[in-house]
């Protein structure tokens, strides 16, 4: 029977408690504010007369009058005899802001009305703001609403009192009819939800805040032309054409082969039109992909399949999850990260108000519940897309390059619907503009020709200087000379591979150089080579005449193994110099022949200026050094020490991606900062741009070359095993190693990015991160002082810029990173250390007892339904998921009296992280 406030509370449905859980995970957000609407009438509107039509409405429709209460352990509801909406608003001069916070504010469930409206009075025109919670409405309630609201607008204000209309019940969907629980059944069976997730956009934040942008493209003329034509061609609707590109695309950007797409569908039973209220369920449209598939016979698929899901549509996904296969501790690992959605008539019609015009303005909410989401608006007039897209994961930049791409991509599949899906060009016009553009020819110089002027125009200028000495250029080309002799005399030439192991230094020099005189390849490797040059066997008691014309040799010989001179003296060609020395840091052909090619001097420093930041000060300043080229690792360890003497000079990083925060802190000491990547000791990318003559790729697993901003294997000739993806601006984004990219259930990690974001804790020099041997467990090792809970501070410290698959479960400390002869990170070395880790020691007082470890232990077992639950086991990766999560986090309540957010399960979800968790709220 009803109260005196309404129905009693009856508990929520599954579908409704999963809203509820959003809630939860981002609570305060208004993340289930329905995307709101503004009506914008030209005319002033009597406010008395639409809150008299207002109120009509809430007493006529009881899904406007439902109400909600949310306590810590469940949801529930019940419908009000009646409560007062009062409009809101008033005067303004920034109308738009004023219907932004109406309808971004976020409701509360504790019995309040979950409708808003307000009436703006702008300098220009009126405008109605309409909010409402998700619970009791969705987009086709929208429009039932403002139809409904001009009506009795209209009626009030002819004096037609009282309500038109007879009252309007909630409609109940009925319960999932068992043959489409079966249907659901078998079309997810085997389904893997923790899959690939797309080629582009950045890596998760650390806490969800379900952050989301809009971006409206309207179709060419050429696309809306070929849709109605394939329309007809694959006898399908154009919903179900247009859906089958948003499949191509999502899989041309790395999901899939295997994909589910959520499709929104409206559940209303014929009866039921009028009914408002939150009555759509999102279906998970499954589809594999064959790339050797032509665009009709998939198409057809996709139709087939399109109109069976519709058939089954009485299942609302919370229903499915438990069906669902489910890995990682993300809240992202739902069944589908994109949705589909179709809103006939281009959206929600004009109407009228009082006899003035009004215009139906969208407001975006500022939220996406998912990574990307295309909404079709067509109309006779002019179809658009709107991509609803998470902020955290994509930007703008990326998502108007995935709509021109759509776009694209529907125009080939009509020009050629039975050529296989592998060769339909889903390029966009920017990509092809940018990437199909001629690259810098190769240039018609060798390092030896570009020296040979210097010493032309001033042999008397020192070349390479020592704390011993200086050499000049017409001294070290001497000496060049005198080992090309040598090598002569041993039987040496064109063609044949020389070893130079002489120490950085004019020797060194004199050795590389004279060696290629001779016309032979030279290598640091003694194994490889026909004779060795080391210090002993090169001599400066020369009288040879220096002759530049003898550096004539052919621009295609080989210099190094693998490169020519052409291609070695195209390298250097964009780092700037200016006239300033270049520092000799360690043994790298490129530093040496930066500066020749240049005329400048390269000073050699000692090897202890590679870890003592205070020596390499000095050099800098008493040499005025002008280039400075190190790897991560070196720029990471003398920073903080060279404070202000980097300043005005030139720093390259090169060997691995350059650390994000160790480039601001260069560039904050006022360095100018460079990158290069180098490949068979030549730099190849300098700031991102291909070497002149290069010929550079980004492909796919398949060998597909890549488009702009999607992540793929760096090609320069040959593969490199690297992963990058090309920039608007034409320059490379090198990521890093192919083997440091990780995936656990669908979620990126980027082991660099981990190790960047280590790094900005005040306490950390450096940082390097690797898989525990045989688990999927991060281990880093940080290069740190030795401080009493340094582990316990840098936990807390992932979990507030990392998300919760990205954090490291070990942390070990050590003096110095290990390091290879090149001076970089020594991966091997890193490996073997995290093999070595345990549990970090905790005081006593600090870890989670043993009976808060077994009761979670328990809860995890009753809930899961698993006997063999121990402390480490990861729900997620157990079956469970958020509905779960959220029945864990009240059970942990009731039994510790600790209130923990949802969001907890998944930063922590272990039953020791838990437990540990659970300590720590008690302290």
């Amino acid at each position: 029977m009803p109260t005196a406030e309404g129905t009693p509370r009856i508990p929520a449905t599954r579908k409704e408690e999963g809203l509820w859980l959003l809630e939860r995970l981002v609570p305060g957000e208004g993340v289930n504010n329905v995307p709101g609407v503004a009506l914008r009438v030209a005319g002033r509107l009597d406010r008395a007369v639409l809150q008299e039509a207002v109120a009509q409405l809430v007493r006529r429709y009881d899904a406007l009058r439902t109400v909600f209460h949310a306590d810590d352990t469940r949801l529930t509801k019940s419908v009000r005899t009646s409560f007062p909406i009062r409009l809101e608003g008033s005067e303004s001069t920034d109308v738009d802001s004023a219907l932004r916070e109406l309808i971004t504010r976020p409701f509360t469930l504790d019995g309040s009305p979950l409708l808003r409206v307000g009436l703006f009075h702008g300098p220009e025109h009126d405008s109605i703001g309409v909010a409402v919670h998700h619970l009791v409405f969705d987009g086709t309630s929208m429009s039932i609403f403002l139809e409904e609201l001009a009506a009795a607008y209209d009626a009030v204000l002819a004096g037609d009192l009282p309500d038109a209309g007879p009252p309007v019940p909630l409609w109940p969907e009925s319960e999932p009819k068992p043959e489409s629980l079966a249907f659901w059944r078998e079309h997810l069976r085997d389904f893997d939800s923790g899959g690939p997730g797309l080629w582009c956009g950045g890596q998760e934040s650390a806490q969800p805040t379900l952050r989301g942008e809009q971006l409206v493209r309207p179709f060419s003329a050429a696309a809306k032309d070929v849709v109605t034509a394939l329309q007809k061609e694959l006898k399908a609707p154009d919903v179900v054409v247009l859906l089958a590109a948003y499949y191509l695309l999502l899989h041309a950007h790395g999901a899939g082969p295997d994909l589910a797409v959520g499709f929104p569908v409206n559940v209303r039973s014929q009866q039921a039109q009028r009914a408002i209220g939150y009555h759509v369920n999102i279906v998970p449209l499954r589809v594999r992909i064959d790339p050797a598939e032509t665009f009709r016979a998939f198409s057809r698929r996709v139709r087939d399949l399109f109109f069976e899901a519709i058939a089954h549509a009485d299942v609302p996904m919370d229903v499915l999850l438990p069906e669902v296969e489910r890995a990682g501790s993300s809240w992202r690992t739902t069944m589908f990260r994109h949705v589909f959605n179709y809103l006939p008539f281009g959206g929600r019609a004009a109407t009228s108000l009082g006899g003035a015009p009004a215009e139906v303005v969208e407001v975006d909410p500022g939220h996406s519940k998912f990574d990307l989401e295309f909404v079709i608006l067509p109309s006779a007039e002019e179809s658009r897309v709107k991509a609803v897209y998470g902020a955290e994961v994509l930007d703008r930049g990326e998502v108007e390059l995935l709509l021109e791409r759509y776009d694209a991509l529907l125009v080939a599949a009509a020009s050629a619907p039975d050529r296989p899906l592998r060769e339909l060009d889903g390029w966009g016009a920017t990509d092809h503009a940018v990437l199909d553009a001629a690259g810098e020819p190769a240039g018609t110089d060798t390092v030896l020709t570009a020296i040979a002027r210097q010493i032309t125009g001033n042999p008397g200028a020192p070349a390479i200087v020592t704390d011993e000495s200086t050499t000049s250029y017409r001294d070290l080309w001497r000496a060049a000379a005198a080992v090309t002799t040598r090598l002569a005399d041993a039987g040496t030439g064109p063609g044949d591979v020389v070893a130079v192991t002489a120490p950085r230094g004019p020797a060194f020099a004199a050795a590389i150089l004279g060696s290629w005189l001779a016309g032979a390849t030279v290598t640091t490797s003694p194994s490889a080579a026909k004779i060795v040059l080391g210090a002993e066997e090169i001599s400066y008691a020369v009288t040879v005449a220096v002759d530049p014309g003898a550096a004539a040799v052919s621009p295609d010989s080989q210099a190094l193994p693998g490169v020519t001179h052409r291609e070695l003296a195209d390298s250097v060609r964009p780092v700037p110099v200016a006239s300033r020395p270049v520092l000799w840091l360690s043994a790298s052909v490129p530093e040496l022949l930066l500066a020749l090619t240049n005329g400048v001097p390269l000073v050699v420093a000692p090897d202890a200026a590679r870890t003592d930041g205070h020596l390499l000060a000095g050099l800098l300043t008493r040499h005025d050094i002008g280039v400075v080229h190190a790897t991560p690792l070196v720029w990471a360890r003398v920073a903080e020490q060279l404070g202000e003497a980097v300043g005005g000079r030139t720093a390259l990083i090169g060997a691995e991606p350059a650390p994000g925060p160790l480039v601001r802190t260069l560039r904050a000491l006022g360095a100018d900062v460079h990158t290069v990547f180098s490949a068979g000791g030549r730099w190849v990318l300098t700031d991102g741009v291909p070497a002149a003559g290069l010929d550079a790729y980004v492909v796919a697993p398949d060998g597909r070359r890549l488009p702009l901003g999607v992540r793929g294997e760096l090609r320069l000739g040959t593969a490199t095993g690297v992963l990058a993806h090309w920039r608007t601006d034409g320059s490379l984004h090198v990521h890093g190693f192919l083997d440091r990219q990780l995936t656990f259930g669908g979620t990126r990690v980027d082991l660099a990015t981990v190790e960047d974001a280590l790094t900005t804790h005040t306490d950390v020099v450096a940082a390097a991160v690797t898989l525990r041997p045989g688990a999927e467990d991060l281990v880093a090792v940080v290069q740190a002082p030795d401080k009493p809970r340094l582990a316990a501070e840098l936990a807390r410290h992932a979990e507030a810029v990392l998300p919760p698959r990205a954090r490291p479960a070990w942390y070990l400390r050590v003096d110095a990173l290990p390091e290879t002869a090149a001076h970089e990170v020594d991966r091997a070395a890193v490996a073997e250390l995290a093999a070595t880790a345990g549990p970090p020691p905790a005081a006593p007082a600090e870890a989670a007892s043993d009976a808060t470890t077994s009761a979670v232990v328990a809860m995890f077992a009753e809930l899961l339904k698993c006997a063999d639950v121990t402390p480490d086991t990861n729900f997620f990766a157990s079956g469970g998921h958020s509905l779960l999560a959220a029945q864990l986090v009240q059970r942990i309540q009731k039994r510790t009296g600790i209130r923990l957010k949802l969001s907890a399960a998944f930063a922590h979800p272990t039953p020791a992280a838990l437990a540990e968790l659970i300590a720590g709220s008690t302290r």
